[in-house]
């Protein structure tokens, strides 16, 4: 259950309630995560394998002012803290 305003994907809240997980968002992270999963298509992949290699920052700027997110100091370390624990994650899969 997402228990802070921030447009996280249908699917993914529901992959989380069957797992039993609750998602907490801080108030000042929520407009991050919801930039986070506008970003979700913007992923650079590997040309042979398809892996995912990271966000492509060039679309940061324009899927923010799309989504009516505004651009904080604080936007790009959190979207790379996620970025990063996302990569990770599906690091660990692959394994």
């Amino acid at each position: 259950m997402a228990t802070q305003a921030a447009n996280i994907p249908e699917r993914f809240l529901q992959r989380t309630a069957a797992a039993g997980d609750e998602i907490v968002i801080h108030p000042d992270d929520a407009p991050i995560v919801a930039l986070f999963f506008a970003l979700g298509t913007q992923w650079l992949r590997h040309g042979y394998t398809g892996a995912r290699m990271g966000l492509d920052y060039r679309a940061i700027q324009p899927t923010a002012e799309l989504a009516g997110i505004e651009i904080t100091p604080a936007t790009l370390p959190g979207l790379r803290v996620m970025e990063d624990a996302a990569l990770g994650e599906l690091a660990r899969r692959v394994r």
